[in-house]
């Protein structure tokens, strides 16, 4: 029989959040606790990561609660092919649908249905913003960066070229920025 590592994680975003419930669910239960202290969103998570290289087969992960260990199905599932792969099972406490120590047909079943919802979220999301551009394109709405003021920066390129103030004066008196005024400067001394 293999060892039984715990792995908890909680928000950085929310400072009153703590280790203490996932704590006492897990302790007396693992033989090694690892955590992290990070969005569920981010992909580099030193701990999991580090736990994770460490699993040999017949090794448990056991979690409080799956959003502990992932907040997108798409990470879940790597995670879990991960763990698989090394031949080690993974185990959530509340989730008891998620048991992958045995051959769980419910839970094979449900790991795929969640795939397969990640996926149909996923192209859901990327259709509605194509969808909310078009939108916004019919209603006139311009994309990208705006275009500078031909007045500021004509100016900024008459002061530039009487040469009494320097750059930083010049974009602070007109607004027109830096990399606009001397993208400008270029075009006229290549064109002119």
């Amino acid at each position: 029989m293999g060892k039984i590592y715990g792995y908890m994680r909680i928000s950085t975003k929310k400072d009153e959040q703590t280790f203490s419930r996932q704590e006492a669910q897990l302790l007396g239960k693992v033989d090694k606790l690892y955590f992290d202290r990070m969005s569920g969103a981010k992909k580099n998570r030193p701990q999991l990561q580090e736990m994770l290289s460490s699993l040999e087969a017949g090794d448990t992960v056991l979690i409080v609660a799956i959003d502990r260990l992932s907040r997108s199905t798409k990470d879940l599932l790597e995670i879990v092919e991960t763990i698989k792969s090394k031949g080690a099972s993974l185990k959530s406490i509340n989730d008891s649908w998620l048991d992958t120590t045995s051959d769980n047909p419910m839970s094979e079943f449900l790991l795929t249905v969640m795939g397969a919802l990640g996926q149909m979220e996923r192209a859901m999301t990327i259709q509605r913003v194509k969808e909310g551009v078009q939108v916004a394109k019919e209603k006139g709405v311009k994309f990208g960066r705006p275009k500078a003021n031909k007045t500021k920066v004509n100016y900024a390129l008459e002061l530039y070229y009487s040469g009494a103030l320097t750059v930083r004066e010049i974009t602070d008196i007109t607004g027109v920025s830096k990399a606009t005024l001397y993208r400008k400067v270029r075009e006229l001394e290549y064109h002119g």
